[in-house]
């Protein structure tokens, strides 16, 4: 790999200045990419093939929300698409809440905040609650193959090419972690078994380590066995390295290809703003003091906010759901809708 290469995988990779991981990325779906998505996955599921939605959210790296009004839109467009289809409407039905419902936050988002000129520009009223959502929990990527969420700049012209490459960024990341843990691993388990072994014999395991180093050096004091096995470590390094630096590729890639249709990050969050962005990143609730102190890190030039201002704001805000009593999350996980 050459330096130019080297350095360009040394450049920073997160897609989002507010999430605390990297690579991390916020999305919003809308109806007609499910329905696409949902269709396409039953009618190929002999294959096993899952929709790019499914592949980038499987691993937590991608959270997909969606405004509340999608999820009604789902189930009312569900037997459209299966007067066209090969599937039958159960079959549709039951793979949408079997395999996008558990991945999905439903946000009932408010009109509290002022007019945004790029949400004035959706010329079809059904679509609005998906811009107010985009720039609520910006910078996000919006997948949709609706002309009137294309044309202010909110959705990419070809979705699923964005979808592609949000799995390669997770593919590319998740890669990186089995490989880590393919090298860790086992020296944790050398480590493991030598303290283990050194308990039973009552040995530090320093000591009980140094004597097995030693015998391994007696063994390999003959240059044919230290040139052998020389060789396979350097086998191993080489692979492992190879398959690392593929990975990093392949992440890189595709967070080349979303930086050019994330919708940006706001110029001056409101407070409203600020707590959707940094809840729209956590995997868990929180209390609102914790939503207190990582908006405070998140937004060290940002008017202050007391912790009462959060507590005000979440209470009042429809996009904020309280769950386990005094914590927090935006959206809500929906539950099948009973027949």
């Amino acid at each position: 790999m050459t330096d130019d290469q080297l350095a360009s995988l040394a450049r920073p990779r997160s897609l989002d200045p507010y999430s605390s991981s990297a690579p991390h990325l916020v999305a919003i779906v809308d109806t007609n990419v499910l329905l696409t998505s949902i269709d396409n996955d039953c009618r190929n599921v002999a294959q096993g093939r899952r929709s790019r939605l499914l592949l980038m959210s499987d691993c937590g790296d991608v959270v997909l929300y969606a405004a509340d009004h999608v999820l009604g839109e789902m189930y009312e467009h569900l037997p459209r698409i299966a007067k066209s289809s090969p599937v039958p409407l159960a079959t549709l039905r039951t793979y949408f809440e079997a395999e996008y419902l558990p991945v999905l936050r439903f946000v009932t988002v408010s009109e509290t905040d002022a007019p945004d000129p790029q949400v004035l520009a959706i010329t079809d009223p059904d679509d609005v609650p998906t811009g107010r959502l985009a720039k609520l929990i910006a910078p996000c990527v919006v997948f949709s193959d609706d002309i009137h969420l294309k044309r202010p700049g909110f959705a990419p012209k070809r979705w699923l090419d964005m979808a592609k490459a949000a799995v390669d960024v997770t593919d590319g990341h998740q890669d990186q972690v089995v490989l880590m843990n393919a090298v860790a691993l086992p020296v944790r388990g050398v480590a493991g078994l030598l303290s283990f072994a050194g308990r039973k014999v009552n040995v530090s395991p320093w000591i009980f380590g140094g004597l097995l180093l030693g015998a391994g050096a007696l063994l390999l004091q003959k240059p044919e066995r230290r040139k052998t096995t020389a060789a396979i470590a350097s086998k191993i390094f080489e692979g492992v390295s190879y398959e690392f630096a593929e990975a990093m590729a392949k992440e890189r890639q595709g967070v080349e290809q979303l930086r050019k249709v994330v919708l940006g990050v706001p110029s001056q969050p409101t407070l409203r703003q600020r707590i959707a962005i940094v809840l729209a990143r956590q995997n868990e609730p929180l209390l609102a003091a914790e939503v207190h102190d990582l908006i405070q890190a998140r937004f060290p030039e940002a008017p202050d906010a007391s912790t009462k201002d959060v507590r005000y704001a979440l209470e009042e805000g429809t996009e904020f759901v309280r769950v386990q009593r005094y914590r927090w999350q935006l959206g809500r996980e929906v539950a099948p809708r009973s027949v």
